[in-house]
């Protein structure tokens, strides 16, 4: 985890197959939610989600959680 004081969150993700932050974008955006890739910042296991409103970050959370949740 990367502790964060700005107005982003650095979501970390595993390099397993159909687990990565490469599978968790190509899910989110699906879904019409955009994180930003930042492997240009050598973290390419990572996305960022700038902070919105409550509701889109509660969208993006639970689209996490079903992402996590899915059985690959």
């Amino acid at each position: 985890m990367t502790p964060s004081v700005g107005n982003f969150v650095l979501i970390h993700f595993p390099e397993s197959k159909g687990r990565t932050a490469k599978d968790a974008d190509a899910f989110l955006t699906k879904r019409g939610l955009i994180l930003r890739q930042v492997g240009a910042y050598k973290l390419p296991n990572a996305l960022r989600m700038s902070v919105g409103t409550e509701e889109a970050n509660r969208l993006v959370v639970k689209a996490l959680a079903e992402f996590l949740g899915k059985p690959r």
